[in-house]
Order: structure tokens, then sequence, then C-alpha cells
């Protein structure tokens, strides 16, 4: 990915589990989930980066499938739209802070318990759409302020939700403020068979 808020360029693929990264493992969204993830993975031959750019282009003008393309933080649903106001605050917290804690604290954000959040239509709906709406900025946003400018919100929200699960499937210590932020400053992984030659 060209995008510093994705994996750096000739980055080795992070194991099944590393909180530091986030991957479609670490958010429990599954491929088959993924129309749009699945067209591109189609797409072959001599011309498969053009026909990938061009799928990207409808992508965004139509959606395809199931998947819809993000154009703005503001059609998400509540709460994500403000995942990224949230970012600073959860980095904030100081000091060792047991699992039961964090999830306290993390549900008066939420206004419901972590899990029931986790497992809501318009988180569990919402997902897909965010991931796919970063493959396809992945394709534009070189040189393309707009679509930079979209691509960092949704990185976050997207690292707000990554840390939500490690949070509440106890993958991870998140016990100290350094383990938080380094959950919180995860790096998202796309797959190189769907991303821009480099």
């Amino acid at each position: 990915m060209q995008d510093t808020s994705t994996q750096p360029s000739g980055a080795a693929m992070p194991a099944p589990f590393d909180y530091r990264f986030i991957s479609l493992a670490s958010l429990g969204l599954e491929p088959a989930q993924l129309d749009f993830y699945q067209l591109l993975l189609s797409c072959a031959g001599e011309d498969h980066a053009e026909e990938k750019m061009r799928q990207v282009l409808r992508f965004r003008m139509d959606g395809y499938g199931r998947a819809s393309f993000i154009g703005r933080l503001d059609a998400l649903p509540a709460p994500l739209a403000s995942f990224p106001q949230w970012r600073p605050e959860l980095e904030g917290w100081l000091g060792e802070l047991a699992r039961e804690d964090l999830l306290a604290r993390a549900s008066v954000l939420l206004g419901q318990p972590v899990g029931a959040f986790l497992a809501s239509a318009g988180w569990r709906q919402a997902l897909p759409d965010v991931w796919q709406s970063l493959l396809a900025l992945a394709w534009t946003q070189a040189g393309n302020p707009a679509d930079a400018a979209l691509a960092a919100p949704l990185t976050e929200v997207l690292r707000v939700g990554h840390f939500l699960h490690v949070l509440a499937g106890d993958r991870a210590s998140l016990a100290s403020q350094g383990e938080r932020r380094a959950a919180l400053a995860a790096q998202l992984v796309l797959p190189d068979m769907v991303t821009p030659p480099r």
C-alpha cells in the first residue's frame, strides 16, 4: 500500500494474530462476505491491473453486490462517525488498567456493552463496507488529496473497531498505555493480490 496508514512497501504479512496489524481475521471478517474484494480477486490476465482499476471506479459509483462505497464519514451509522475523535481519548487513558475497567470505560463511550456493539447489525453491516472502501481508496488516493483525506478517518474507524475486537476477545494484553496505543495505531494490511502494483 502507498498510504502511510497501511502496510509499508515490502512489509511481511503479519502472523495469524498480531494486534499491531489490522487484518480480515483481526476484524472477524470472512472473505466470502466481501463481494467487491472477491470481484478484484477474480480479475486476471495481462491487463488485470487496468481491469481492477476499472472495477474500483465502478464500485465507487455504484457499489457491487452487497458492498457499498463509503464516500463520507457521516454516512456511517452512529457511533462509527465519532470513532476518529475517540481514538485520542482511548490513547489518553493513563496507567495500568484491568480488562474489566477497559471494558467498562469503552462501554460508556459506546452506550452499550462492547460485545453487544460488536454483534450489532449497524457495526456488522458497516464493517465490510469500510474495509472494502479502503481497498478501493488504495487504488486512487496516491496524488489525490481528497481520497487521502477520506482514507484517514476511515482507517481510524477500523483502528478503534480493531481495538474493541482485541479487548472483547481478550486476544492480547491492553493493560498498559503503550499496549493500548500500539493497538490503536495498528497498520491496515490489505492483501497484495488486490492492491495496486508497487
